[in-house]
Order: structure tokens, then C-alpha cells, then sequence
């Protein structure tokens, strides 16, 4: 029996994986529907591909050309925000989450509010909204299965075993393009240089979040939400060549790593068939020809990013989308030469200092909170 898949951010890194593993597997999946922001040439592509009951496109803009493209398809186009709410609610066996930023967020609250199963790709949404999503999925009773490398590295790391008898989760970090660079080295350096990450394909923002080790941060915040754990059993080291994706340590001193080729379609297709495994084609690890595997203490004053972020898991809610809206700003600041690569962490960090406490109770005080926490960051001065 063929599983049902729902695609949001279709034509990003992560949802065209997944459509490759989809594509590779015609037999175990069908695609429910797909969505895009703005690249119209590939969701055409994949529409006529995959014939897909629903398409969605946020840039409304560029409707006019998808409608002329895909005239000729039985296929129903929703558009924008609405649009997106709608598709996350239509049923399917799971949906996979894979919008970058916190325009994630409430597709995914909307996919576990209608009892859908969702598999994570977007930190984000936890980062902001974990204290209400979470208890939420546990509610609706949704699975929520984490597409992230090193998220989806612990969950098999636990499979079989016990939360009690964990003492410390790790999550690795290849360390980015400036690794070897001190904060100093790094302060002026332009996006095009940011952008080269050493070891993984990504987009823009997680590969700018990357260089700034912000990216490691904020999967230190989601794994607090996803794995129920505290801060003092959550750590980060940089592992360079990106061959162990997590480590469990557990309270008798044993050890379990996960170790997969640096290719998100190992995460992905884990959580797809889960709880099988499919025949995935990739270059496999050859560890007669790996001359070592390092590790080390991940820097804070040289990623004062990553420090900052981790310094809030267990904190007020506030802090956390605060972090996280500022953080998509300043990016984009930087991304449009209008901000020195140095200066993200300050501005980030300037915008936390000047926020007040509220409570964030419902879906729409943390939409408004991160509009709050936006407009304090657009007018920081450094």
C-alpha cells in the first residue's frame, strides 16, 4: 500500500531530495501536493512530473505564469499564505516540512492541529513555537519525525533505547566555510565566501547560519523540544568531515553514533518509510580510505552566534523567537551587502537585550511576537 506525501518547499534542497527518493521508489509513495515560493520552472517540472492533486505557489506575483504552464493538468493551484494553510491540512501520511525559516511555522502548527504527521526540516518552527507545538502533536497525537541530519541521527541512535538511562546527546558540526578563521579573520568577509560551504548542498540561509555556527545553535534549542531533554544533557562539537552525524552517550559509559554519507537523502528517506528502510543509491562510506575523524570543542568567541543560542534552551519562550527573527534579518541584511558578516551576531544579539517578556499562549502571540521581535531588529543600531 502506497504511502501519501505532502511536499512543502518542493523546489528547495531538502524537497527535491525527496522527491528523488520518491521518484526512485515510484512504488512506495504518491504525492499528494507540493509547494513553491518562486521557482515556477521547477514546480512545473515536478507537477507534470509526480501529477500531484494540489500545487502551491506563495509569490503571487508569478501565478500567471504557473496557471499558463500547467493549463493542461488536472491539478488544483492554490496560492499565498492560505493556500499553504489549506494544503498543510489536506490529509496525507505525512508531510514533510521542508520551508526554511519561520514561514514554516504555520503550516506545520496547521499539519499537527489536523492530526497529520509531520517530518521536520524546519528548525525554526520548533525554536519559536516548541512549548506549543510539541505538547500539541502530543495531543492530536502526531508523530514528528526530524528530517535534520543530526536530529534524524539521534532518533536512530535511540531506537531500542531508554531516555532515562541517556547522559549526554551530541549533535556535530562540520564547522563551516571559516573553521580555521578567527572571529577577527572573518569580520568583513563577503557572502560569496560564506556561501561555500565545505561538505553540504544547501540554500543561502542555512548556509550563511552555518558559517556563523547560529545554524548549530538553533538545533541545540530544537533538540531540547524534540527529545524532551534539558540543556545540561545537550552539547555540540565540530566534526569536520561530517561522517558521524549524532552521538548518544549513555549513563553506563556506552556510546552509540550514527555514521551515514553527507547526503540528506539518508535522513530523509529514513523518516519516508519509516519504519522500514529503502535501497538508497549513494556512494557509500569506504572506511578503509578515511585517515581520521576529528572532533573538537565548538569556539564561542570565535562563533559567538552558536554560544548565544545555546545560552537560551530552557529559557522564555521570547528569547528563542526573538533569536530566531532577528536572526533571519540580519541574513538578509548580509545576503544583501548590507550588513558585515560580524555584525549578525551583534545585531542579534543587541535585539534580544531590548525585548520584553510577554506570555506566549496561542498560535497568533507567537506570529505577533516574532513581528515584535522583527521591528526591534530592523532598527538596531550597531
Amino acid at each position: 500500500m502506497k504511502k501519501f506525501v505532502t511536499v512543502l518547499g518542493a523546489t528547495g534542497t531538502v524537497g527535491s531530495k525527496t522527491l528523488e527518493i520518491i521518484r526512485e521508489n515510484r512504488e512506495e509513495f504518491e504525492v499528494v501536493g507540493i509547494s513553491a515560493h518562486s521557482n515556477v520552472s521547477l514546480l512545473v517540472k515536478f507537477t507534470i512530473e509526480f501529477l500531484p492533486k494540489y500545487i502551491v505557489l506563495s509569490n503571487l506575483l508569478l501565478l500567471p505564469e504557473l496557471e499558463k504552464q500547467v493549463s493542461h493538468l488536472d491539478v488544483e493551484i492554490l496560492q499565498g499564505e492560505e493556500g499553504l494553510s489549506f494544503l498543510a491540512s489536506k490529509k496525507t501520511d505525512i508531510l514533510v516540512a521542508a520551508i526554511t525559516g519561520f514561514a514554516g511555522f504555520k503550516p506545520i502548527f496547521q499539519a499537527i492541529n489536523s492530526g497529520i504527521d509531520v517530518a521536520l526540516a524546519n528548525k525554526e518552527a520548533l525554536v519559536a513555537g516548541g512549548h506549543l507545538i510539541m505538547p500539541l502533536a502530543k495531543e492530536k497525537g502526531v508523530r514528528i519525525f526530524p528530517i535534520d541530519s543530526e536530529h534524524n541521527a539521534i532518533f536512530q541512535c535511540m531506537m531500542g533505547q531508554k531516555w532515562s538511562e541517556v547522559d549526554k546527546v551530541t549533535l556535530t558540526a562540520s564547522g563551516g566555510p571559516f573553521v580555521s578563521m578567527s572571529r577577527n579573520e572573518t569580520f568583513y568577509v563577503s557572502p560569496n565566501k560564506a556561501l561555500k560551504h565545505p561538505t553540504w548542498i544547501m540554500g543561502k540561509k542555512i548556509s550563511i547560519d552555518s558559517a556563523t555556527m547560529m545554524n548549530k545553535g538553533l538545533e541545540t534549542i530544537e533538540a531540547a523540544w524534540l527529545f524532551n531533554i534539558r540543556k545540561e544533557k545537550i552539547s555540540a562539537i565540530i566534526h569536520p568531515q561530517s561522517i558521524v552525524h549524532g552521538i548518544v552517550k549513555f549513563r553506563d559509559q556506552s556510546v552509540i553514533t550514527h555514521m551515514a554519507p553527507t547526503d540528506m537523502k539518508v535522513p530523509i528517506s529514513q523518516v519516508l518509510a519509516w519504519p522500514k528502510r529503502l535501497n538508497i543509491k549513494l556512494k557509500e562510506i569506504d572506511f578503509t580510505k578515511i585517515e581520521n575523524l576529528e572532533f573538537k570543542e565548538i569556539d564561542i568567541v570565535q562563533f559567538p552566534c552558536f554560544g548565544l543560542a545555546y545560552q537560551l534552551i530552557d529559557e522564555h519562550p521570547c528569547y528563542s523567537v526573538a533569536l530566531n527573527a532577528a536572526n533571519e534579518i540580519a541574513v538578509n541584511l548580509y545576503l544583501n551587502y548590507k550588513l558585515d558578516f560580524g555584525n549578525i551576531y551583534t545585531l542579534v544579539a543587541k535585539t534580544i537585550e531590548r525585548i520584553e517578556i510577554n506570555e506566549l499562549n496561542d498560535y497568533q502571540s507567537i506570529v505577533d511576537y516574532d513581528n515584535y521581535a522583527r521591528n526591534i531588529a530592523e532598527f538596531v543600531k550597531l
